[in-house]
């Protein structure tokens, strides 16, 4: 067997290794866990910063036989936990490996032992198993798959099995061999970070697993290429040196959905050149490769986590999509295939959901954000905590949405998913763009901020970036509004005070029609300034402290306002095709001394 322990992982630009080796090897305890002799837990909620996948293919397909074998026994084998045992048992290093040591771990199973008691005192197995979960989960798992019966008509069947495809259709030859980390010299010298598999021009590329795409175009190094994350975020598969001219399926997008086995794109030789649709590849073939993503920082940056996939190819070749031409001479797939997993039922749920016609939307309301402790009370938290609420939403399945898909619902022009929430900022300040804009991007999320307009208008004139006091500017607007994770609202021009009312309430003075005028003349200014900047007006007006009158509301809705926000606490019910829903909606205030355990109690 031959010894591939020293392919390291871990991408490291050269400078990065000359400036910082010495750090790494010491602060990156979870990274090298065979380099240790301290006995260490393993955080979970730490990124792995490293992954050296040197699992030989007889051990996974030995392993794997074994967890389809036992699927449905009283006992299942969990192929990632034998291989787990065996990586924690050899330090990762499988030129050790023998079926005899995987036989010594079943039978343990079968004699009554927990996996936990097995590997009580093997320090690093909770980090292997993390590791080679994060490479192979998405591999095995319940499908069903369409095929001819004796009868010749056709039926679903159901199979627990290998879900994931090789990346070439079956029926198209290729040839390859192992080649990660080899050196490759055009651009910048560099290590290649993928798997290629030299075959013919235009063979059918498939998608490895079911996932969503994420980079589709040109790349002077990949040609054209695709990348597809999975739906647990984990692997992001590269799919490079595609067909000149036609180098992809029809149907792709960014954003799109793809389902394992489907085809999206042909093989070619396209790249190394900053020119588009260029073959500077000397062979035809497909760039095959894997990242591991523990955390979303480092997904572009020079610690990406490439994974060696030689064996996992061997593994996968014998699971390769039947595709056949139809009358335009396009490729598709053969067989209709149909997962059934975690994510794909809840990908189910919320198409459920948005079916529904009342759906429950808890809105949660911050200000500021700020790190010095004697800064923070009831409407300034810290970053930390924030981001630990993002956290907690995601882990517990909620979806951040802006208001525009909340009034799209309502007025049966949208969906909405299974579990939404509402992320709002009030007042503008500019710590939120300084510190939860970056948060935002780095979990993929979703805010809304309503601004006060003056403010915005001042520090527009007099720019000062402090985070303590000042508020966003409007090129900040423009930055936010254009990035996808902001939208932007309104919260008055110039009513953030006490001066001569309460917010925006009516005084005691004031006729209605006099009421209507000011509201127009101040809401308006705004409403023209935030469409003027962005391209698009608010549709959702948040009260100023929470004050409003009898009159406030049915004047905002003449005036155009979709929705209005209160400081009222509180879960609000949205009903589809009724608008009046929307005003008033109830929201809950973030403390500063609340876990995220504690604060979204509310949620049960």
């Amino acid at each position: 067997m031959k010894n591939r322990k020293n392919k390291a992982t871990l991408i490291i630009t050269a400078a990065v290794i000359i400036c910082t080796a010495a750090s790494v090897l010491f602060t990156s305890l979870i990274s090298s866990p065979a380099l240790l002799t301290a006995k260490k837990t393993i955080d979970p909620d730490k990124p792995i910063k490293w992954v050296e996948f040197n699992v030989p293919y007889e051990a996974m397909k030995k392993a794997m036989d074994i967890d389809i074998a036992t699927y449905d026994d009283k006992l299942h084998i969990s192929w990632i936990d034998a291989l787990a045992y065996l990586g924690a048992r050899y330090g990762g290093d499988f030129t050790a490996y023998r079926e005899s040591d995987m036989d010594e771990f079943i039978e343990k199973l079968k004699a009554g032992n927990t996996v936990s008691s097995i590997t009580r005192d093997m320090k690093y197995f909770d980090y292997y198993s993390r590791a080679y979960g994060a490479v192979l989960r998405g591999f095995l798992g319940e499908y069903q798959i369409k095929t001819p019966d004796d009868d010749g008509r056709s039926s679903w069947k159901k199979v627990y099995g290998l879900k994931a495809f090789s990346p070439l259709a079956e029926g198209f030859y290729y040839s390859d061999f192992d080649d990660f980390g080899t050196n490759r010299s055009y651009g910048y010298s560099r290590r290649h970070l993928g798997h290629d598999m030299m075959t013919s021009i235009g063979t059918p590329v498939i998608a490895v697993e079911s996932g969503t795409v994420e980079a589709l175009g040109w790349n002077q190094y990949g040609g054209w290429r695709i990348g597809i994350r999975s739906f647990d975020k984990e692997r992001y598969y590269y799919y490079a040196h595609l067909r000149k001219d036609t180098p992809f399926a029809e149907n792709l997008y960014i954003g799109a959905t793809v389902t394992a086995g489907d085809i999206i794109g042909f093989t070619g030789q396209t790249g190394y050149s900053i020119k588009e649709n260029v073959n500077n590849i000397d062979t035809p073939h497909l760039h095959f490769g894997m990242q591991l993503v523990f955390d979303e920082d480092a997904k572009d940056s020079p610690t990406q986590i490439w994974i060696d996939l030689y064996d996992i190819t061997r593994l996968l070749s014998s699971h390769r999509c039947s595709v056949v031409k139809n009358s335009d001479g396009e490729y598709k797939r053969k067989y209709p295939f149909a997962e059934e997993n975690y994510y794909l039922r809840e990908r189910e749920a919320s198409a459920e959901a948005a079916e529904s016609d009342e759906i429950e939307l808890p809105i949660i309301m911050y200000h500021a954000l700020l790190k010095d402790p004697d800064r923070q009370n009831k409407y300034v938290i810290s970053p930390e905590l924030f981001e630990k609420d993002l956290k907690y939403l995601k882990a517990h399945g909620y979806t951040p949405v802006f208001m525009k898909e909340v009034i799209a619902y309502v007025n049966n022009s949208g969906s909405l998913p299974r579990k939404p929430v509402v992320i709002s900022f009030d007042d503008g300040y500019f710590n939120n763009y300084y510190y939860a804009f970056p948060l935002l991007k780095k979990y993929n999320s979703k805010a809304v901020i309503s601004i006060v307009g003056k403010m915005t208008d001042d520090f527009s004139n007099h720019p000062d970036e402090n985070p303590n006091y000042s508020h966003v500017t409007w090129d900040h607007i423009l930055q936010m509004h254009l990035s996808g994770n902001w939208e932007i609202q309104n919260h008055s021009y110039n009513c953030h005070s006490y001066e001569t009312r309460n917010g925006v309430s009516q005084v005691s003075s004031e006729t209605d029609a006099e009421y209507k005028d000011f509201l127009m003349s101040d809401l308006m200014h705004l409403q023209d300034k935030v469409a003027y900047v962005t391209g698009v007006a608010p549709n959702t007006f948040t009260y100023p402290f929470g004050a409003f009158n009898e009159n406030t509301d049915k004047i905002l809705h003449e005036i155009g306002f979709d929705a209005t926000l209160s400081c009222t606490e509180g879960v609000s019910t949205i009903i589809r095709g009724d608008p009046k829903c929307l005003y008033k909606l109830k929201r809950h205030l973030r403390p500063p001394d609340k876990s995220p355990e504690e604060f979204f109690s509310f949620l049960d």
